[in-house]
């Protein structure tokens, strides 16, 4: 597993079976690593120009912003061996113990350089006996049932299809479903209503960089899940990530889904006030907007993930499943890579 000491000998390239994890987010890093542990030669593919998913951040001039995830905590002993592991690595560590005028006990854990940084660190250690591929332009286009494995195949022709004894889909559910349905793949009627029926919150970010630091209490985030304007604030100089101010704005469900086809500009505008509370004297430098279409689900599955077909292995992840967040995506990509693993007993 990513972040462990020492590894078993290579398997044989001709003894190994392929899987492709699709999606270079936590979950899809979590199911390939455990994959690779298992002796199967393993492909991430990954429509963006950097692993991460929403473990991302952003440069702004000489700023560094999170403007996705802004932490994690830890309640299950799995992930808290994986984030132990990251600690000794200098991966990540405490930030706080809650954004409350007390603690609250738990605390809350952030990438040393970023959130981003720890999705880097990742997919560097993650894969003995395969490989990343980033920027795969539209991405997936379709899993096809193919002898006794599959075909991937890619949006507009981008590569040539890819053949794979098992699939992981590691993306937002309903991109999974569009991927699933142009295959097409079979499904069983309850879960294929149970993920039509599934949805997601849409977040609108917003980042700006500033001429001097801003004022907000420590330890630099401000979570208000109530708020109808900005469910959190980050001051990401305070998070200590960037080397000049700089803040990150989450808007309310509510307020995302309002503004979402608004234009920056009229946005903006339309928030201009309820920023200014938290500028104090700062004037903004910069400004930038970033839309997350899917930031989170209504109502996270409590299962882990979901396995569609055993022989030969598909299995569905993600933050969807084992009550979201960040710990909730590794644990769901823990049980996806174990399942299609339970499913082939490759050599080792």
């Amino acid at each position: 597993m990513t972040g462990r000491a020492t590894r078993d000998e290579a398997a044989p390239s001709s003894a190994r079976r392929k899987v492709i994890v699709v999606g270079a987010g936590i979950a899809g890093l979590t199911a390939a690593a455990q994959l690779d542990d298992a002796g199967y030669e393993v492909l991430i593919v990954e429509r963006g120009r950097s692993a991460g998913g929403r473990l991302t951040t952003r440069q702004i001039g000489r700023a560094h912003l999170d403007i996705g995830a802004q932490f994690f905590t830890v309640r299950s002993p799995e992930f808290r061996t994986i984030v132990d592991a990251w600690m000794a690595n200098g991966w990540v560590d405490e930030w706080c113990h809650g954004f409350g005028p007390e603690p609250d006990g738990h605390p809350r854990y952030r990438a040393t350089d970023g959130m981003r940084s720890l999705a880097q660190h990742m997919a560097r250690s993650t894969l003995r006996h395969g490989h990343v591929e980033l920027a795969t332009r539209s991405g997936v286009n379709a899993v096809i049932p193919s002898g006794g494995g599959f075909a991937v195949t890619y949006d507009h022709g981008a590569r040539d299809p890819d053949e794979a004894d098992a699939v992981v889909l590691a993306i937002p559910t309903p991109d999974a479903l569009a991927v699933l349905q142009a295959g097409p793949v079979p499904i069983d009627l309850e879960v294929r209503q149970r993920l039509e029926a599934f949805t997601y919150n849409r977040v609108i970010a917003i980042m700006l960089l500033l001429d001097q630091p801003p004022g907000l209490p420590g330890p630099g985030g401000i979570q208000q899940p109530d708020d109808p304007t900005f469910t959190f604030i980050a001051d990401n100089q305070a998070k200590g990530i960037s080397p000049v101010p700089a803040l990150t704005f989450h808007l309310s469900h509510a307020l995302s889904e309002e503004l979402w086809h608004a234009d920056d500009s009229s946005m903006l505008a339309r928030i201009h006030e309820e920023l200014r509370r938290y500028t104090g004297s700062a004037s903004v430098q910069d400004v930038q907007v970033r839309r997350w279409r899917h930031a989170g689900p209504h109502a996270p599955f409590e299962h882990r993930c979901d396995v569609l077909s055993e022989a030969p292995p598909l299995v569905l992840a993600g933050d969807a499943y084992a009550g979201a967040k960040v710990e909730g995506a590794f644990l769901s990509g823990l049980a996806a890579g174990r399942a299609v693993a339970s499913a082939h007993q490759p050599q080792s």
